[in-house]
Order: structure tokens, then sequence, then C-alpha cells
């Protein structure tokens, strides 16, 4: 299976409405295409965790690449997994990942990890360990 995790600048005019129609749509084709993930969004800035099968992240990565709400899509680790961290959710949403706003808009500014954005994604990562609500 493939992990990709990424950062991206949302367009400026992105509403509480595309959010959800975004959550609508991942979660309905995750769940028929056997993915899982997490999205964050402060306001500015998109990080995405995708995984699952490798022709299956790269088909939806397309997808998302062209997709005008955002810009600048940095790849900040792209790994094979045996073990899925979000397995749990078609597509976890997190709206304010509290304090990390700076972070995650320096991240999707340079796109390079260093010992703070390190500890940034490993906030991220433990969302993935988190319930469900019934």
């Amino acid at each position: 299976m493939l992990s990709v995790i990424y950062v991206s600048v949302a367009d400026p005019l992105v509403r509480d409405a595309d959010i959800a129609a975004i959550l609508t749509s991942a979660r309905r084709n995750n769940a028929r295409d056997e993915l899982t993930g997490a999205l964050i969004y402060n306001g500015f800035n998109f990080m995405q965790a995708l995984e699952g099968p490798d022709e299956k992240v790269e088909a939806c990565l397309a997808i998302i690449r062209a997709d005008a709400r955002h810009s600048g899509m940095v790849e900040l680790r792209r790994r094979t997994i045996e073990t899925r961290t979000f397995a749990e959710w078609s597509m976890l949403y997190d709206p304010s990942f509290q304090g990390h706003d700076h972070d995650l808009s320096r991240l999707a500014a340079n796109g390079h990890l260093d010992q703070q954005d390190e500890r940034l994604m490993g906030n991220f990562l433990a969302l993935g360990r988190r319930r469900p609500a019934a």
C-alpha cells in the first residue's frame, strides 16, 4: 500500500460549502476505492494524508492536483506501508488543527521538513488514533 501526505495553499475563495463538498465526495470515493486518510484545513492551507492501493492513491492524487480549490501541492512524504494510520476513516476531517496554523502555512510555503515540521506531522498522524464518532 502507498501512503502520501501533502500540503497545499487553498484558493482564497474556498468557503465552508466547498469543504463540505470535498468531504462528501472524498468519503464516497475513498470508500469505493479502498482509500483512507485525513484532511485538515486552517483557512489558508490544506494538509492531507491518503493511503491505500498504489494505483488508487495515484489516481486520486491526479484528481486532487487538478482541483482549482488549491495550488502549490507539495508532497511531504511518500512511502510504502504495511498498516494504515487512518484505517478507521474514509476521510477524517479536522477543521482547526489547533496551534498549528503558522506551522502549516510555513510548511506549505517552503515544502521542506525540519524538526518542527516533524512534530507537526506527528501530531497530524496522531489524529488517526482517534476513534470515529458513533
